[in-house]
C-alpha cells in the first residue's frame, strides 16, 4: 500500500494508485531524487564487493566498490564513510542462502521474490502447491 511505501517528508502524490506497479514506484524514487536533488550522490551501475569496519575505529566504514560498466571487470576504489546504509528488498537481486541438511531436502528451494502473486507466470506453478 502506497502509504506504507513512502518516504514521510515525501508523501506518494494523490493520484497514484494504492498499490504501487513497479514502473509508479520506480517513478516516485525518481520523483524522490529530483526533489532533493539526490542524484548527483547516487553512484549507478557500482557494485558494493565489501564493507568494513574501518580498523581505527571511530565509527567509520570502508566501503570497496567496482564499476560494473564493462565486461571484462571495472574500476576499483575504497572510500571511508560515518555511516553505511544496507538497503534491500524487492528491488534487489535475490540471494537464495544454503543452509544444513539442504542437500537432502528434495522439494524445490526458490525465493520469495518468486512467488508474489499466482496470477504471475513464475508464480502460477505454485497456486495449488504448499509452501513454507
Amino acid at each position: 500500500m502506497k502509504a506504507f511505501m513512502c518516504y514521510t517528508d515525501f508523501p506518494v502524490p494523490a493520484d497514484f494508485p494504492n498499490y504501487l506497479h513497479h514502473s509508479k514506484f520506480l517513478e516516485y524514487l525518481r520523483m524522490y531524487a529530483d526533489h532533493f536533488r539526490l542524484e548527483q550522490y547516487i553512484r549507478f551501475e557500482t557494485e558494493v564487493v565489501s564493507v568494513e569496519e574501518h580498523p581505527g575505529g571511530g565509527g567509520r566504514w570502508r566501503v570497496t566498490t567496482t564499476t560494473t560498466t564493462t565486461d571484462c571487470g571495472g574500476d576499483s576504489a575504497t572510500e571511508e564513510f560515518d555511516a553505511v546504509m544496507v538497503c534491500v528488498g524487492i528491488n534487489s537481486h535475490a540471494d537464495l542462502p544454503s543452509f544444513e541438511g539442504q542437500d537432502q531436502f528434495t522439494g524445490q528451494l526458490t525465493h520469495s521474490s518468486n512467488f508474489r502473486q499466482a496470477t504471475i507466470p513464475c508464480s502460477a506453478k505454485y497456486r495449488h502447491e504448499d509452501s513454507l
